[in-house]
């Protein structure tokens, strides 16, 4: 395929999930129905989830807006470090704008925020197993974010079953980057690549502790042995 006709691909791809995740924040903006949903759960999510005493569901809500919100970006950002150094991402990137542009209503409640949020999990988890499988071959990890907590938090709030099947693609995405060699040219066009990602302040939030949003002890204990 032409260059000009892969960079066409890749503009459409992104533009199918920032298009797919602006939907479902207006919705919310408009409607409120996951807010409302959560408000109906907290009994369930208090369980586990730490919550501030007041306004959790907004918390959570905002939470669950900007961990959405940040897919297409960052995404975006791990395929320009990949494209540096010669790695291949097109079937990373097609299969994710594929969940993300076919979301599955399961349940009444689960429109909007609540049909991408699994969509959303799965590409934060395909972010997080590309890290780790290709900082052995950099040195460093490509994305200067920890997800760890904020997926946790989402994993709880997908339930602990459909959350093992979205860590199952994404670790199949992930082992195509098991193992994989950089020559000395490939790993220096990387690395000044990532600079300037890390350099951008303000960039990687912790999503889950600017809200005050996390997990009870025994929770996390748990779900950190689950998620790998």
């Amino acid at each position: 395929m032409p260059l000009e006709n892969t960079v066409v691909v890749m503009t459409d791809d992104y533009q199918v999930i920032q298009q797919c995740v602006d939907r479902a924040v207006t919705l919310e903006r408009h409607k409120g129905r996951f807010r409302r949903a959560i408000r109906n759960s907290l009994p369930r999510l208090h369980r586990n989830i730490r919550l501030p005493q007041q306004d959790g569901p907004l918390r959570l809500t905002s939470f669950v807006i900007r961990y959405i919100q940040a897919v297409p970006k960052w995404l975006r950002q791990l395929e320009t470090l990949c494209a540096a150094a010669g790695i291949e991402f097109t079937p990373v990137r097609e299969l994710i704008g594929r969940y993300f542009a076919e979301p599955q209503e399961r349940h009444p409640d689960h429109v909007g925020l609540g049909a991408l949020l699994d969509d959303a999990y799965l590409a934060h988890r395909v972010l997080e197993e590309i890290n780790e499988q290709l900082q052995p071959a950099c040195g460093l990890p490509l994305l200067p974010m920890d997800p760890m907590v904020a997926n946790l938090v989402v994993r709880e709030l997908l339930g602990e079953t459909f959350a093992v099947e979205l860590d199952a693609v994404s670790v199949k995405l992930g082992s195509r980057y098991r193992g994989q060699k950089l020559g000395p040219d490939s790993l220096v066009s990387l690395i000044l690549c990532r600079q300037r990602f890390v350099d951008t302040p303000g960039e990687w939030p912790d999503f889950a502790a600017e809200l005050q949003i996390g997990l009870r002890a025994p929770a996390l204990a748990m779900d950190t042995d689950t998620l790998h």
